[in-house]
């Protein structure tokens, strides 16, 4: 039974208004509101209105009761009468408990797991950010990368005793007047402070934070820190200077990892136009390994402007090659890297992929070839065809389950039995995997009972699966 109309979810969200102290005027907040709370409630009408889902089973949800919340979801599936809408709103309601209840290390780590569909669970993270604690640190955190926490509130916590909080305020400092504070956060004893800056950094685009971020990604302790400093330091054009040869020094002693952010920095406009071009062209000249795969689908997918002055038709060719090349002869990682990133408008590279997809004798890579034969339209249905068995239950459970997925995303509906009786593997992973393929065939409000499962971790990656599948 459904417990609200439209008018009703209408009348919840004036009532939000008001116990907020906010009043609503030509299309502006104004009167008092909590930091943690100042974001447009009209963004979340879509939401309420889902929260008239049946009763039972939002009430069960609310009060963490997964027995009843089972109970309440199996006849309504049964019967077909739960829909997407529905599932999202008991999906909502399931998020919301768990954001509630989240303490200690587990709800960080909880909190963390919803972090994809925070902006739809903006008012319980609001909610649970008013708490000065880890776990109110991390909601903090997902509000900011949802933007339903502004730059300025942010900024209030960049001093901080607490890391959590402090790395809330480091990610708020990316006007002019916080340079000295943004470069003092890039060397933060703490990791996650770091990490935050460096983003700053990129959206502050400031060329004096170059410095800083180059020892960053030279010395730093923690990887993730030095991949975010050469990601930003892609983002910065400083005129002029020589930060195309300082990338080749980061390149010789980097890890693949690096590298291949290296080569992403190489073909930013900026750098590519001051001699991260030519680096790309030294790369392919290499003709071998993960960097030369990367430069090479860099060369041909990015269309860096101007295109035409910065990548000739030679090197154009020269990349093909190179990708052609590592498609049929390179090790298997870069083989894996190769199918992932050529694009299929160069008739030398779907056919390489065409080859690879029935002439391979690892099946997983041929797996990965049909997959993005898949994009092809003139491939699609021979490439489905091929795939079904690779989806069967007689197939290896890895190589199923990502057939699976590929062919849900582009609409196989036959596949459907097989992909719910996934929702009941022992593996979470697997669990996971099948509500977003059955959210991809449009038939999400199916994965609904997981959103009962004992498991925290497959009913909070259901929460986010359903609720982003109705937005």
């Amino acid at each position: 039974m459904v417990i609200c109309s439209a008018a009703d979810a209408a009348m919840v969200l004036l009532r939000g208004w008001r116990r907020d102290g906010v009043r609503v005027a030509r299309g502006r907040q104004t009167g008092y509101q909590s930091p943690m709370r100042r974001m447009v409630r009209l963004a979340a009408f879509p939401l309420v209105v889902l929260a008239c889902a049946p009763s039972d089973a939002v009430r069960a949800a609310r009060h963490g009761d997964t027995t009843a919340l089972q109970k309440a979801i199996a006849p309504q599936l049964r019967a077909g009468k739960l829909t997407d809408a529905d599932a999202a709103a008991i999906a909502r309601a399931v998020g919301e408990h768990e954001i509630a209840e989240a303490k200690g290390d587990s709800g960080v780590e909880r909190l963390r797991e919803l972090r994809p569909c925070a902006s739809q669970l903006s008012s319980a993270l609001a909610d649970r950010a008013e708490t000065h604690d880890a776990v109110g640190a991390e909601a903090a955190m997902a509000l900011v990368e949802a933007q339903a926490l502004s730059d300025a509130d942010a900024r209030k916590y960049a001093s901080d005793p607490d890391d959590g909080w402090r790395a809330v305020g480091a990610l708020g400092l990316v006007r002019a007047k916080d340079a000295e504070a943004r470069r003092k956060a890039l060397v933060d004893p703490s990791s996650r402070v770091r990490r935050a800056a460096m983003r700053a950094s990129a959206e502050a685009r400031d060329p004096e934070d170059v410095p800083a971020l180059f020892e960053a990604a030279r010395v730093d302790p923690d990887l993730l820190a030095r991949s975010s400093a050469v990601r930003a330091i892609a983002r910065i054009d400083p005129a002029g200077s020589d930060v195309a040869e300082r990338l080749r020094d980061l390149w010789a002693g980097g890890d693949e990892a690096l590298r291949e952010d290296v080569a992403l920095a190489y073909a930013s406009p900026h750098i590519a136009a001051s001699g991260g071009a030519e680096a790309l062209r030294v790369l392919l000249a290499a003709g071998h390994g993960a960097g030369a795969v990367s430069a090479a689908g860099l060369v041909l997918r990015r269309g860096l402007p101007p295109s035409a002055a910065v990548f000739d038709d030679d090197t154009r060719k020269s990349a093909v090659a190179v990708l052609v090349h590592a498609i049929e002869d390179e090790p298997r990682r870069e083989r894996m890297l190769a199918l992932a990133t050529a694009p299929l408008s160069e008739p030398d590279l779907l056919a390489a992929v065409k080859k690879a997809s029935h002439a391979d004798s690892d099946r997983e890579l041929q797996e990965t070839a049909l997959e993005r034969l898949l994009d092809v339209p003139a491939e699609k249905e021979a490439a489905k065809k091929a795939l079904l068995p690779y989806a069967s239950p007689d197939s290896p459970e890895r190589l199923a389950r990502a057939a699976r997925m590929a062919l849900a995303a582009a609409g196989e509906r036959s596949i459907q039995a097989w992909i719910e009786a996934d929702l009941k593997a022992p593996s979470p992973s697997a669990k996971l995997l099948a509500a977003r393929a059955l959210a991809s065939l449009g038939r999400a409000s199916r994965a609904a009972p997981l959103l009962a499962d004992p498991d925290a971790t497959v009913r909070l990656g259901a929460v986010c699966t359903l609720v982003r599948a109705a937005k």
